[in-house]
């Protein structure tokens, strides 16, 4: 039986064919169109080729869910790879050419010697498309936020005196009423006080004497409060807007997620529907990892070190994030780890004992982002619920 090789493009792929028993695939490499006349085309070709053992294509962004769908229907047994193992793959035979055909006819011979897995190419396919684009807007919101900060160091530095994170939900209700420092002093004191959070918590009269005793001596350049006052109220709308639509989109992926693996993830604090669903949809099945490490390793969100001659002398700044790893799974254990700074007392605490080791705030949330899915780790392989462990307070 023969295999045949994808190269997958946006508006045409490369089609090659390995015949059974052989180690090279064919040279002659047909081009398809990504429409329906490129499909038809394709049908027509492998009538050609005879029986097909499997078709290995990449997981080459989402321009392979139409193809794959399609072959799938035809009955043909499909393999979606990673592009790093065609890669090294190439590397292996010593392949120099890098091209549309030349790719297909790696892949076509892939197939007939590794003989990749395969499966259901969609399968989970809208699960793990709505979680994507709930944590996609879940990082859009925190830019949006990023950007809000840059706006309190111009216009209202002394926000961050009372308020360890001046992106907090009680900072923003104070900075929709009174987004710089002259505008905060110039507040009546009992406005200021009364400023809500939407989970209807107050700014309260303490914090505001605070806030404007600063305000009244503010450093900030008065050139550029008007600036200011105006990217201030528009970036907090947007942030507004996008708490509105993660909402919806969190909603929406509850509606696809079902089963005791998903309960138990749901009593993790802070864990709410898409961040199950970015863990079950990237992870797949944990028990493919042999160790903590590999899904660690998986994630990106172990140690590497980065130093050459005197730079990265210092052991506290020569080691970062990897970050190389699953980019989605990554912001979703960023996401565990911020809410559970403030939700889960095992988050916490360990934030809280990097701190106190001297750690920055990133580097400690960093160190939360792998206590996040060491945690993921425990609950799922455990087949128990969540619980706090003894000698850390809830």
């Amino acid at each position: 039986m023969s295999t045949v090789g994808i190269d997958i493009g946006a508006y045409q792929h490369a089609v090659a064919v390995c015949r059974d028993g052989a180690v090279e695939a064919e040279r002659r490499v047909i081009r398809i169109g990504a429409g329906r006349a490129g499909f038809d085309e394709l049908d027509r070709l492998l009538e050609t080729v005879g029986p097909v053992e499997r078709v290995v294509m990449e997981s080459s962004g989402h321009y392979w869910f139409a193809l794959a769908s399609h072959l799938r229907r035809r009955a043909l047994p499909v393999a979606v790879i990673n592009p790093v193992a065609s890669k090294y793959f190439a590397r292996r035979r010593l392949q120099r050419a890098k091209s549309d055909p030349a790719d297909a006819r790696t892949l076509a011979a892939l197939a007939m010697v590794d003989r990749p897995r395969t499966r259901e190419p969609l399968q989970g396919a809208e699960l793990r498309e709505a979680a994507r684009f709930a944590m996609g807007l879940v990082q859009e919101q925190a830019r949006v936020c990023q950007r809000i900060l840059r706006l309190v160091d111009i216009g209202f530095p002394e926000l961050r005196e009372a308020y360890e994170d001046p992106g907090c939900a009680s900072a923003l209700a104070l900075l929709r009423v009174a987004p710089t420092a002259r505008a905060a002093a110039r507040r009546r004191p009992g406005t200021l006080a009364k400023a809500r959070t939407a989970g209807g918590a107050v700014v309260g009269p303490k914090k505001t004497a605070v806030l404007q005793a600063a305000a009244r001596t503010t450093v900030a350049p008065p050139e550029l409060e008007a600036q200011v006052t105006f990217e201030m109220e528009l970036l907090i709308a947007q942030h507004d807007f996008l708490e509105q639509q993660i909402a919806q989109a969190d909603k929406r992926v509850a509606t696809l997620l079902d089963g005791d693996l998903v309960r138990r993830l749901r009593t993790i604090p802070g864990v709410g529907p898409a961040i199950v669903a970015t863990l079950i949809a990237e992870i797949g099945d944990i028990f493919r990892f042999d160790d903590f490490d590999q899904l660690v390793a998986f994630a990106g969100v172990h140690a590497a070190e980065r130093s050459s001659g005197t730079k990265g002398a210092d052991p506290e700044t020569s080691w970062h994030m990897a970050k190389t790893g699953n980019a989605y799974l990554r912001a979703a254990l960023y996401r565990m780890a911020l809410v559970g700074t403030q939700h889960n007392p095992v988050i916490r605490h360990h934030y809280q004992r990097k701190r106190t080791e001297g750690k920055s705030k990133m580097n400690a949330l960093g160190h939360c982002m792998k206590k996040a899915l060491a945690i993921v780790w425990g609950v799922w392989r455990s087949d128990h619920d969540f619980v706090v462990p003894e000698g850390i307070p809830s």
